[in-house]
C-alpha cells in the first residue's frame, strides 16, 4: 500500500498482532493489485489481525465457500509467489481479470491452469479452471473472521 508505515503496528494489549487495511467491498470488483498499489493506506478502515504477516483483509461475498467462509466474513490474506509453489488443497484469494475469488485450489489437468473448488456442495457452485495468465496475484487465506 502506498503511504503509511510498512512496519507491523503492534498493540500493547496483544503482542504480535498488527493493524492491517480492510479493503472495501468495491475492491472485489476490480484488480486487487491495482487497488493495493494505488490506494493510500490511510483511506482504508484498519482492523487488528492476530496474523503478524497478513497483508490485508477482504470481505467474503456470496455463499460458495459456506459454511467455512460465510457471506459477510473477513479473510486475512498474505500474497504468495505462485511461481515458487502453490500448496494444493488450501484456500486462496485469486486476483483475476474477472475480479477476486476465494476458492480451494487444486491442480488442473490442463498445463498452466488451476482448478477452483467451492466448499458449498450446491451444484450451482461447480468447479472451474482458471488460466494462470489471467491471474494477477494469489493470496493465501491465513484467517477467517465471522460473526455467528
Amino acid at each position: 500500500l502506498k503511504g503509511g508505515d510498512k512496519s507491523p503496528k503492534k498493540s500493547a494489549d496483544h503482542k504480535g498482532w498488527k493493524s492491517i487495511p480492510l479493503l472495501p467491498v468495491s475492491a472485489q470488483g476490480g484488480r486487487l493489485n491495482d487497488f493495493v498499489s494505488s490506494v493510500n493506506e490511510r483511506n482504508c478502515e484498519k482492523i487488528v489481525s492476530p496474523i503478524s504477516d497478513a497483508d490485508f483483509a477482504i470481505p467474503v461475498s456470496g455463499d460458495s465457500m459456506a459454511p467455512e467462509y460465510p457471506n459477510g466474513s473477513q479473510v486475512h490474506v498474505k500474497r504468495i509467489n505462485e511461481e515458487a509453489f502453490i500448496e494444493w488443497g488450501r484456500v486462496y484469494v485469486l486476483d483475476t481479470c474477472n475480479g477476486a475469488v476465494i476458492k480451494r485450489i487444486v491442480p488442473s489437468d490442463k498445463a498452466g491452469f488451476v482448478k477452483c473448488l467451492s466448499i458449498n456442495p450446491d451444484p450451482i457452485y461447480a468447479p472451474f479452471e482458471v488460466d494462470l495468465k489471467d491471474v494477477y496475484g494469489i493470496y493465501r487465506v491465513m484467517l477467517c473472521l465471522s460473526i455467528k
